[in-house]
């Protein structure tokens, strides 16, 4: 008896009865406050940030409890969550931790842009015993997620698919992590890599988390300000 491909097939039939997180864009939302109940629609379902678009949106607290109804397709999500945001037209709540044992998502972690350096202080082998650096190379960081980051800088002969590396990352705080190179290719004179990322120290995910919240919603209230203005 195979335990292991029997616990694969589970995991396997559970993914299959998951809705798309997707379902639930575009839909009529109810959304209860402590003194206000408004309906309103799921623009925004990514990441751990889901955005609803509401005319009242100033009536509701930042920090506080809200219920929302969401009549989706696939039938009515109840969830409840609080206000993370708001902005002219919405208010953006954070996923509900659950989530995740009745939706999936595209992509499991949201990338956001962002301007930052890295260097790299270890280049580890297939065996991942450490192997001599170089001449150390600042790198430009160009975007980042929980789980992946892509950045730029000279040739190197570590910078190839698969290569592994451990880099020092400055984004506002630092943190160490290690790299996978997946993605590589050059443009003006530089190399662009893209790269999985394992978060060395723990307790730096809670301020990387924060950083990726915080930039998701300025994107979000960057873009319904322009379209604002041209229906202005």
């Amino acid at each position: 008896m195979s335990q292991a491909g029997d616990n694969n097939t589970g995991l396997s039939d559970l993914e299959k009865d998951l809705l798309p997180l997707n379902v639930l864009l575009h839909c009529r939302t109810v959304v209860e406050g402590k003194n206000f109940v408004t309906t309103g629609v799921m623009t925004h379902v990514e990441g751990e940030l889901f955005e609803v678009e509401l005319h009242e949106f100033d009536q509701f607290e930042l920090g506080e409890p809200v219920k929302l109804t969401v009549y989706s397709p696939a039938g009515i999500q109840p969830m409840s969550s609080i206000v993370f945001a708001k902005y002219e037209g919405a208010i953006a709540v954070l996923q509900p931790p659950d989530m995740h044992k009745r939706f999936k998502e595209r992509r499991e972690h949201p990338r956001v842009d962002i301007e930052g350096s890295a260097e790299i202080v270890r280049i580890l082998n297939a065996a991942g015993e450490e192997m001599p650096l170089g001449d150390s190379v600042s790198l430009a960081v160009h975007d980042i997620s929980i789980s992946g980051l892509s950045f730029s800088g000279p040739e190197a002969p570590h910078f190839m698919n698969k290569s592994r590396l451990t880099a020092r990352v400055e984004i506002g705080f630092a943190f160490e992590c290690e790299l996978e190179i997946v993605r590589r290719e050059r443009q003006d004179n530089l190399l662009h890599c893209g790269a999985k990322m394992h978060v060395l120290e723990p307790e730096m995910l809670r301020p990387l988390r924060a950083l990726i919240l915080r930039q998701q919603v300025q994107k979000n209230a960057k873009t319904r300000q322009s379209i604002g203005k041209k229906r202005t």
